[in-house]
């Protein structure tokens, strides 16, 4: 009974929280004289009276792109599946590479690979995406050699490899430095000692004695690690003009008649189912990871 009541307490805050944040546009108004903020929440119960209404008969469903308007269900599909798959192989890419990089950056001895490590550690990710586009332009200046589009130009030719490095890039560089440094914590610990005093392999003490504790600390920071794929989702679909759920939405957030809070709620609910499928993903890769290394 406890449970259900925490589970129902939780998925409220999340709908309140999405109604509330989708209306700050609509409450917080700027003053024609002063040009100072003003907060009417009339106007934000009044965008939820709205969507509470339409739900009967379709209208918060609708939206405006531009002066055409579309139907949510018929555009978010495509979109969904788009941010999904690169979201998903960047994901299950990232974390599976990021752990076996992890665990060679803890007993590596080449600290400039570890320095290189650090250095794009700190690069926000748009500087990330940019400088490899930037890269793939110069290597085309000097060669002529187009190795991946920068970006999609039409929905019918679009970039593929860029993309898909650079969800994989961003995931792991976090992924990396988090196994890195609970490797190095659990390699000194005195069980590994025993280990090797028994004359174990290196090996099979890093993946069988010291990886299966370092799993848990994995699985724990697994909200961090989709939230650095979630953070700068926008950007991504930006940059590489990816025709994915924060495109569709926030592109279309204002159209000529205005904000459109329907729109938006419906992009922040996608964006959560999409969320608990990839939390779901991650759960399901590392329990491979357990049951093949956790005796």
């Amino acid at each position: 009974m406890i449970k259900a009541t925490q589970y129902i307490t939780v998925f409220l805050g999340i709908l309140s929280f999405v109604f509330v944040f989708a209306m700050v546009p609509n409450v917080l108004i700027q003053g024609h004289f002063d040009g100072s903020l003003h907060f009417l929440w009339s106007n934000g119960l009044t965008s939820f009276n709205e969507y509470l209404a339409g739900i009967a008969n379709g209208d918060t469903f609708r939206y405006l792109s531009g002066k055409t308007e579309r139907s949510f269900w018929e555009q978010i599909g495509s979109s969904l599946t788009l941010t999904f798959s690169y979201m998903a192989v960047g994901a299950v890419i990232g974390m599976t590479s990021g752990i076996l990089l992890g665990i060679y950056f803890s007993v590596t001895r080449k600290q400039w690979l570890k320095g290189l490590l650090e250095l794009t550690s700190v690069l926000p990710d748009f500087v990330i995406v940019l400088l490899l586009q930037v890269l793939i332009v110069l290597i085309a200046d000097k060669t002529g050699l187009v190795m991946f589009q920068v970006a999609s130009f039409s929905t019918d030719e679009p970039a593929i490899a860029l993309p898909l490095i650079s969800t994989i890039i961003i995931p792991a560089i976090y992924m990396i430095r988090n196994v890195a440094l609970h490797m190095s914590q659990t390699l000194s610990e005195d069980y590994i000692s025993f280990a090797k005093a028994r004359g174990l392999g290196k090996r099979y003490i890093i993946f069988f004695h010291a990886l299966p504790n370092v799993l848990p600390f994995v699985k724990a920071d697994l909200h961090k690690f989709l939230g650095i794929l979630f953070g700068n989702l926008f950007i991504f679909e930006y940059l590489y003009n990816l025709n994915g759920v924060t495109l569709l939405v926030f592109s279309n957030a204002y159209a000529y008649e205005g904000y459109q809070y329907n729109l938006v709620v419906n992009g922040l609910f996608t964006l959560l189912l999409l969320y608990a499928v990839m939390l779901l993903l991650m759960k399901v890769l590392i329990a491979g990871w357990e049951k093949v290394f956790v005796r």
